[in-house]
């Protein structure tokens, strides 16, 4: 009886210590093969009175994720950058444009209230993960 409950006990605690790691191992490993390509524009873009300033970068991801990181600003109060993220191969052909995360619409926005501030724009998005690979330019569109 003595045996069966020692084999019972070690069966118990391998199960509990293997389910306690093999997730958090899971999720690391899966995180860790997520392939990625940046893009940064080094100088400042302008659209009226509105300017994005150099290190404005788009990061996408192989899962058809993006993610927008930049510094925006405007010498007019109450504005608002519009933008739109073309996708391109390599020879410039437009593949696609990013979706707004967890929406259909392509136009970016960021609203600029106050022409004495910059503002960090952090933006997510997404597109079709199938083109990550053919993904070799991005331009954007602006209007300010």
């Amino acid at each position: 009886m003595k045996k069966i409950r020692s084999m019972v006990v070690a069966v118990v605690t391998a199960a509990a210590v293997t389910i306690g790691l093999a997730l958090p191992t899971t999720a690391t490993a899966a995180a860790s093969t997520l392939e990625q390509k940046r893009f940064v524009w080094r100088s400042y873009m302008t659209s009226g009175s509105c300017t994005i300033e150099p290190g404005a970068t788009w990061t996408l991801y192989s899962n058809g994720t993006a993610r927008l990181d930049a510094t925006v600003s405007s010498l007019d109060g109450d504005d608002a950058w519009l933008m739109w993220a073309h996708l391109k191969d390599d020879s410039g052909s437009l593949l696609a444009d990013i979706q707004v995360y967890g929406s259909s619409s392509t136009k970016f926005v960021k609203n600029l209230p106050n022409r004495e501030r910059s503002y960090r724009w952090l933006a997510k998005g997404q597109f079709d993960p199938e083109l990550f690979d053919l993904v070799e330019r991005m331009s954007l569109g602006k209007h300010c």
